[in-house]
């Protein structure tokens, strides 16, 4: 290892910052504080510090403060950052930064004797509280934008600061990095990290030396460090308090503070670039920024973060004085990163969030190519069309997508099938061959978003230059071609999958051979073809897909090489279908008509508990009790296309399938209830059910829980109070209060709460008989979904059936978004309140046939028989042999699979975890469920228990964004209803609860 000869100069800067900092007794400082500032001191804390001795200070009152004691060497810098804090104590920043304590005489600055002779200049400044941004572990892109934000707003404020006699250089200023950097590298002991700083010195230092004196110079804070960054929390919300630690100000290149505030708040992050690619954008919008010094951003930061790591390790070899804060792992990680960053895609990144072309030429290249398509010579021959490898494509019907070896044998029979002509898999496309959760962004972002097109022409096939051009790179898989076709435009052709390549510095004609299709891969033999307005010297690999969030900037690099396929248009980049989904949605659909999610989803399809998008990306399903057993089970699907190749009609003509289900059926209900009415949705058998019971009762009346949802019908709208409150009560309804034993006047602590709760439907029911119009019907789910997934109390409808019986008021149980085994601890909801609760009618639809449309009524044989007499009933889609046929299936794959079962243990699983996470976030009020049914409350203050709803909305985006599905539920919308199909596993659970922790941690 090399180090620094013993002759060498010292370096001023680096002695100063490494000298240590001045030291008084802690009795001496409550003495200055007293007999300087007034102050008598509570309590005294140490603090870090470069140069200066810092210490917290708590007064008698308990007003804070920084006591700051420096060195007489830094008397000028100190006069400098005292007229600076006085200059922003006149700006509105939005945020706090210190402002000086005048001592007894009046001054802003005092200064003490240390025993030696020597005056130490002292000043006391106001304390700003806040948390440092660096020990936020997880940051999200609102708080790294409002950090940009402050950052930006702050340089405009600091850059109308002038001052007659700023401070000498320091050193940690950009124009000594090469200084620091030749001192220090030498002490680096890892190999590969030394190699690191010096590939980014020998990249970066002679361009800054260059460019940085061209720059706009301004007075900057010069340390926007994740230290002097201080945080605030509100609830989920995290946003800038203050700014601290002014002591290297000084009039710089005015970008220098975005470059070393991105240096500091990069290091550990998942996504580097993604982080100041979003600080960036936030500080550019504030205050902004020129294109040279977005230009040179990158290179900044790679130095930044170099000087940062090699100092630290100078530090520790010599064993000096120094922050202790930035001696850190991390520092060196990140320069690790950012020296396998091309220079390029650095810049890109940074001018493509500044909404900038990535590239400066990039334009001209993709208007020249379009162009001059009919002139380019096909790569090879035969004919050209598209294979559609996206998620969307029928060749992956067959394939299970949790199966990647299944995908790609679909996408290679496909392509085989193709020829002898020239599948083309196209440019832009997220192809569907190994599926991800999505991810917002990160090392585990799925990366399959094509930058180029793969022609499918097999092994041996000649390929040729579709423009004239030089090999500039030539490898044992592929080439680059230089083109400068035209003054201005200047941009290479990459070639991968070849073999017998022509050689570097050969001059090639459009139309002549280049190599030919190498054989091997994972898919049938092919050549990539990219165009790249970028130099690809010196990078170490050309990525082939990247990820959806970092598209739209490499697509700025590598841009649409389709016009090199010449005068065709049979194949053109893939485009996404959800625009024109919305807007036809908009067209012919009402207003009214919900949709998921602020920023919605185009699902192409599904397996078990996973949902996959068009862009190929999977999302785990906690939210769709409607597919009972997951997502197109293979039973199911084959029952339904078996059935529906023999036979489907209607319940007129006689079919085995009917009886059969009808029997299955009814014997998973008690006994009596054994004649169904099959209909087509939840909503018409709650209909029919009241329709039957006003009809034998003779009276209009019907009881229900408050905040219940039964249907969309006139009728069932009249009952249910989601519905109804949007036009007013029908008078006909009585809403009783809803048994909420986390809201409701009788909470978990009360074992009688059933009984209490009953009590109130039972005065109804007597309220009512003693006005002259006693209810026809006591209409309820097992477990209120839309009413806040609110488990019914024990003892609660017991009594109330008793009533009921006795008062001739029937009762009709909505099943229709619990049942079939869904709660676990037994296969209908009400059975769950035990063996005397047994309904008059039972209405039943959504999982009955695993999104296929299906749903019935159960009533007795008497009450059926009663209701004879006002007609014969038919519904000619109910009951048809398909849906027979699926809702036998699902009952026999509910039992082969031990589903009930598997609801009761995973779903209790479910909510152990999920209440093991409230101990960590005030923000979860409450977690109740049944099997796998259950719900999260969310509330700003669990005294109050105000609803959470905003943060509840946000809370699902930011799940989605993440590949987990779940939606607000509630009066109001601030309870994640969770409802997964029974297929959940523990491991399902672990990855929904484990994402929600990330989430409400990260914040927003």
């Amino acid at each position: 290892m090399a180090v620094p000869t013993e002759g060498a100069r010292p370096d001023e800067r680096f002695e100063r910052i490494t000298a240590g900092v001045p030291e008084l007794a802690d009795e001496r400082l409550r003495e200055v504080l007293r007999d300087r500032y007034g102050v008598d001191a509570a309590s005294l804390r140490r603090l870090a510090g470069e140069t200066d001795q810092n210490t917290h200070v708590v007064d008698a009152g308990g007003a804070e403060y920084v006591l700051k004691v420096s060195d007489p060497a830094d008397r000028r810098a100190i006069d400098f950052q005292t007229a600076l804090l006085a200059h922003l104590a006149e700006r509105d920043l939005g945020v706090v930064v210190p402002r000086a304590v005048a001592d007894v005489s009046g001054a802003p600055v005092t200064s003490v004797p240390d025993g030696g002779g020597r005056e130490l200049p002292v000043r006391l400044l106001t304390w700003v509280p806040g948390a440092p941004l660096a020990e936020v572990g997880r940051r999200s892109s609102e708080l790294l934008a409002d950090v940009g934000a402050v950052a930006g707003r702050l340089t405009a404020a600091t850059a109308e600061f002038v001052h007659t006699d700023p401070p000498a250089p320091h050193y940690w200023e950009f124009p000594h990095a090469g200084a620091v950097l030749a001192a220090s590298i030498g002490h680096v002991g890892d190999a590969s990290l030394r190699a690191a700083a010096e590939s980014l010195r020998d990249r970066y230092v002679p361009l800054l030396d260059e460019r940085l004196p061209e720059l706009p110079v301004a007075v900057v804070h010069h340390d926007l460090n994740a230290f002097n960054i201080l945080v605030r929390r509100d609830g989920g919300r995290r946003r800038v308090a203050g700014v601290i630690d002014f002591g290297d100000a000084l009039p710089t290149a005015r970008i220098a503070d975005l470059a070393v505030l991105a240096s500091s708040v990069m290091r550990g992050a998942a996504n580097p670039l993604a982080v100041l690619a979003t600080l960036a954008a936030a500080y550019h919008d504030a205050r902004p920024l020129t294109v040279a010094e977005l230009d040179v951003l990158f290179p900044l930061v790679a130095v930044r973060s170099a000087t940062v790591a090699v100092t630290a390790a100078r530090l520790d070899a010599e064993r000096r004085h120094g922050d202790p804060r930035h001696r850190s792992a991390a520092a060196a990680d990140l320069m690790r990163t950012l020296s396998d960053v091309p220079a390029d895609v650095g810049r890109a990144a940074i001018r493509h969030a500044c909404g900038l072309p990535a590239h400066p030429s990039g334009p001209a290249v993709t208007t020249w190519l379009a162009d001059n398509a009919a002139s380019a010579v096909a790569p090879v021959d035969g004919s050209l069309a598209p294979v559609d490898l996206s998620a969307s494509s029928a060749i992956y019907d067959d394939a299970d997508p949790r199966d990647h070896d299944a995908l790609r044998t679909a996408a290679g029979a496909e392509i085989v099938r193709r020829r002898p002509g020239v599948p083309v898999g196209r440019y832009a496309e997220p192809r569907f061959l190994a599926p991800r959760r999505r991810r917002s962004t990160g090392p585990d972002e799925p990366a399959n978003v094509h930058l180029g097109i793969d022609l499918f022409a097999g092994a041996g096939t000649p390929v040729r230059a579709p423009l004239p051009g030089r090999v500039e790179e030539a490898a044992d898989s592929g080439l680059v071609l230089l083109h400068e076709p035209t003054e201005g435009v200047r941009f290479r052709t990459l070639y991968t999958g070849l073999t017998g390549a022509a050689a570097v510095g050969d001059e090639i004609a459009a139309g002549a051979r280049i190599g030919e299709i190498a054989p091997g891969g994972a898919l049938p033999p092919h050549v990539r073809v990219q165009v790249s307005v970028a130099p690809l010297d010196g990078w170490t690999g050309v990525p082939a897909a990247v990820p959806d969030s970092e598209s739209a900037m490499w697509q700025g690099l590598f841009p649409d090489p389709t016009p090199l396929l010449g005068a065709q248009n049979a194949v053109t980049p893939w485009t996404s279908g959800i625009g024109k989904a919305l807007e036809g949605r908009r067209t012919h659909l009402p207003d009214s008509h919900p949709m998921y999610f602020k920023r919605p989803i185009s699902m192409v399809r599904a397996r078990d508990c996973r949902f996959y998008d068009e862009e190929g990306r999977s999302y785990l399903d906690a939210l769709n009790n409607v597919t009972l057993v997951g997502h197109s089970h293979p039973r199911l699907v084959e029952t339904a296309a078996r059935q529906l190749g023999r036979l489907n009609t209607n319940t007129r003509f006689v079919y085995d399938t009917l009886t059969e289900y009808a029997e299955r059926l009814t014997a998973t209900l008690p006994d009596g209830l054994d004649v169904v009415y099959f209909v087509n949705s939840g909503s018409e058998a709650n209909d029919l059910a009241l329709r039957m019971s006003r009809y034998l009762t003779k009276r209009d009346d019907v009881v229900i829980i408050d905040d219940a949802y039964h249907g969309y019908t006139s009728v069932v709208s009249d009952v249910s109070p989601s519905r109804y409150k949007h036009y007013g009560k029908p008078d006909t309804t009585h809403p009783t209060p809803n048994p909420d034993r986390y809201r409701g006047a009788y909470g978990y602590d009360d074992p009688d709460a059933g009984a209490k709760y009953a009590r109130h439907v039972i005065d109804e029911f007597d309220r009512l008989a003693t006005e002259g119009r006693a209810p026809a019907a006591y209409l309820f789910e097992a477990l209120l979904a839309g009413g806040g997934q609110v488990v019914l109390p024990p003892g609660y409808l017991a009594p109330i059936f008793a009533a009921a019986s006795e008062r001739g008021v029937l009762t009709i149980a909505d099943e229709v978004q619990v049942g079939f085994g869904r709660l676990g601890e037994a296969f209908w909801g009400f059975q769950t309140q035990g063996p005397d609760v047994v309904p008059d009618f039972v209405t039943m639809g959504k999982a009955m046939g695993n999104g296929f449309p299906m749903a019935a009524m159960v009533t007795t044989r008497e009450i059926s028989r009663a209701f004879d007499p006002t007609g014969r009933f038919f519904s000619t889609y109910g009951g048809n042999p398909v849906a027979c046929a699926v809702g036998l299936e699902l009952l026999n794959v509910v039992a082969d699979e031990g589903l009930q079962h598997n609801a009761l243990v995973v779903g209790q699983y479910l909510r152990d975890r999920l209440s093991g996470l409230a101990d960590r976030h005030p923000l979860i009020g409450d977690v109740r469920g049944q099997g796998f049914y259950s719900g999260v409350e969310f509330v700003l203050d669990r005294e109050s228990k105000e609803p959470a709803s905003d943060e509840t909305l946000i809370i699902c985006e930011r799940l989605k964004d993440e590949g987990v599905l779940v939606y607000p539920t509630g009066p109001a919308w601030n309870i994640l209803k969770l409802k997964p199909p029974l297929t959940f596993t523990r491991a399902d659970a672990d990855e929904f609860t484990d994402t929600l922790d990330d989430i409400l941690e990260t914040g927003w």
